[in-house]
């Protein structure tokens, strides 16, 4: 990921209005305790400003942050390591650290002396020569509070920080200001501006304008670990530099999505490599095939068995595909190399290939609201076929052909053409919930309490690539031990006898997992009646959202899952009670029971099905409504008579 869309832009938070740090310890403590009872920390000031200069007729871009943290409580020790980022796009000028303590009606200044530079590392797709300074606070006591002020400078134009105000944090002060001079036309794209109180101002002075944003941040959200990334819910002001005029005239940075292309595409230059030296490769890979769809699979199936994924960049490699022949001797490459590996492989073949830049699902930005390297993350391959893209993810090396990597479902792509002047911007499918299924069908024996059986799971789309990904050993034991928890029926009492799978590595089939399986003392007799409860998965209902949630939930992807019970009945036995059949569908959301009986077969049928990606606090009681007929359906037992 760019420098300027990760690690750095969480650190974009300062404000330069702080609390006067002759004023005195406790009423500082007080104010705050007052406007903020159920905070532990409140983050006193939060703000950034921008400058933008012509040096000489050259532009520069300077980045100064000041964050203030009060403290208003005991327990801080998670805030004591902290660190400041920066890389070749950010170079860092200035900075400080300071911990200022209670003592007596002031405070006590103490200066942080000791920093260690090291190599940032996360887990997202780019990344580049991304570096820290870590350091630590000493004790940080209850009325203490913490400043950390930087001084950056901007490499790029086209890298320029946005300002972000976290949703799940109190602000007492929020501060951000842009200045520059006539000789820079300059965008701002906002987001969720409403969350904060904000008074804006602009002011003109001779060539110059300064634009300023100050105010305070409404009620916080609290944190929740299956909900979306802060972008999608916090503040936003990126600024963004359209042209400027230095000593060669007018120069365009980031105007709007053509600007955006022709610099992504500028970097590919670099990259070029005839594809006829990969012909005698992609004949060895298509061998005699001459429908061109299959010669896509073929190819894409190679690069994700052959090319392994690994994310090492540093600077503009970032942003610059490895070259293919590289990749091809290394045997590895990012998701740029990798691309560009099925990019030449597919154009030997004539098979007109483009790559693609895309945000993943982390990033809520669409190009068409956002021109700027903050919309991408990440990079794919494209074919055309039948008037329609067929996206081609290779660092996945599970994914079916033809199905979207699960983090770019509804992201728009843009689509390198021919040349760097055309694109396309096309939005990736959403996959839909019959593609990723569960389908477990059972058939089952009772013998006194206790009941055996034998069933068969079918797993097709992200189901089946979310299953073969947790295999990290391919060994009896490690497929038991998974199987289990995936499998568990009844009670915690369930026991697989023996389990196998079918279709293991052919990934464009439906994956099938064979078991059979045993569970003691399930059933309840009293008198002459059974009484046994058939829906079988009831170990895994799902369970109401709070209703103080005010996160949305982010699924992974739409899903379908079904299952078929099958109990055979005895010839003595009469079925008295079956529980009723349950019909319910609302919005994005589907849920039905069916109970059947068949010569001498009982049968129950299940249907859940989630049609959504995101689900908004305003829909937490339809989908809360789903939850309690499922509950109900789940506690219904069937009756017979012995």
């Amino acid at each position: 990921m760019h420098y300027s869309k990760a690690c750095f832009l969480i650190l974009i938070t300062f404000s330069f209005f702080g609390l006067n740090l002759n004023a005195q310890a406790v009423e500082d403590y007080t104010r705050l305790k007052e406007k903020y009872p159920n905070a532990k920390v409140v983050c006193t000031e939060q703000a950034a400003e921008v400058s933008l200069k012509l040096e000489k007729g050259e532009p520069k871009v300077y980045y100064t942050t000041r964050e203030e943290f009060f403290y208003l409580d005991d327990n801080n020790s998670g805030y004591t390591k902290r660190s400041i980022h920066f890389s070749g796009f950010y170079a860092l000028v200035s900075y400080k650290a300071i911990l200022y303590s209670p003592n007596g009606k002031n405070y006590k200044k103490e200066e942080i002396k000791d920093f260690k530079v090291n190599d940032f590392v996360n887990n997202n797709i780019f990344h580049d020569d991304s570096k820290e300074l870590s350091f630590r606070f000493p004790l940080i006591e209850k009325g203490a509070k913490t400043v950390i002020e930087t001084t950056y400078e901007i490499k790029d134009l086209h890298m320029m920080p946005k300002f972000s105000v976290s949703p799940f944090f109190d602000f007492d002060h929020v501060s951000f200001k842009v200045n520059h001079p006539s000789s820079f036309a300059i965008a701002m794209d906002t987001f969720r501006l409403h969350l904060i109180n904000f008074n804006f101002q602009s002011v003109q002075k001779g060539n110059n304008t300064s634009l300023s944003w100050e105010g305070s941040s409404a009620k916080r959200l609290e944190f929740e670990g299956d909900g979306p990334e802060s972008e999608y819910l916090s503040t936003q002001i990126h600024v963004r530099i359209k042209s400027y005029e230095g000593k060669q005239g007018k120069v365009n940075v980031l105007g709007n999505l053509d600007d955006l292309y022709r610099w992504n595409c500028n970097f590919l230059k670099e990259t070029f490599e005839p594809a006829e030296k990969y012909k005698s490769l992609s004949d060895s890979i298509v061998k005699n095939e001459t429908d061109t769809l299959k010669k896509v699979a073929a190819i894409f199936s190679w690069v994700q068995t052959n090319i392994r994924y690994i994310a090492l960049e540093a600077g503009y490699a970032g942003l610059i595909p490895a070259k293919a022949s590289m990749v091809l001797q290394e045997r590895y490459g990012d998701c740029k190399g990798m691309s560009n590996m099925l990019y030449n492989l597919l154009r030997s073949q004539h098979i007109p290939a483009h790559l693609v830049w895309i945000g993943s699902r982390s990033l809520p930005y669409k190009y068409t609201e956002l021109p700027t390297p903050n919309t991408d993350n990440h990079m794919i391959c494209a074919v055309k076929h039948q008037g329609k893209f067929i996206f081609l993810d290779a660092t996945s090396n599970n994914l079916p052909f033809g199905m979207p990597s699960g983090f770019i479902q509804g992201k728009e792509a843009m689509i390198g053409l021919e040349d760097c002047e055309h694109y396309a911007i096309e939005t990736v499918p959403e996959v839909e919930p019959s593609q990723n299924l569960t389908l477990d069908s059972c058939y089952i024996k009772l013998k006194g309490k206790s009941i055996s059986g034998s069933g068969k799971v079918t797993l097709t789309g992200y189901k089946r690539v979310n299953f073969i990904d947790r295999m990290s050993e391919r060994n009896y034991n490690f497929l038991l031990k998974q199987c289990r928890g995936y499998l568990l029926k009844g009670s915690n009492r369930f026991t697989i006898d023996t389990v196998w799978l079918e279709h293991l590595e052919e990934k464009n089939k439906p994956l099938f997992i064979h078991y059979k399986f045993s569970l003691p003392e399930y059933a309840v007799v009293a008198d002459n009646e059974l009484f046994i409860n058939l829906n079988l998965e009831k170990v895994g209902s799902p369970s109401k959202i709070d209703a103080k949630r005010n996160v949305p939930l982010e699924y992974n992807y739409k899903r379908r899952n079904e299952y078929v019970v099958c109990l055979e009945l005895e010839p003595q036995w009469q079925v008295t009670y079956t529980p009723k059949n349950v019909s319910w569908e609302k919005e994005s959301f589907k849920y039905e029971v069916q109970y059947q009986k068949q010569q001498n077969l009982l049968i129950r049928r299940e249907l859940q099905q989630e049609s959504t990606l995101m689900l908004y606090p305003n829909q937490f009681s339809i989908y809360n409504t789903m939850v309690e007929a499922i509950q109900k359906s789940y506690a219904e037992q069937t009756i017979i008579k012995q």
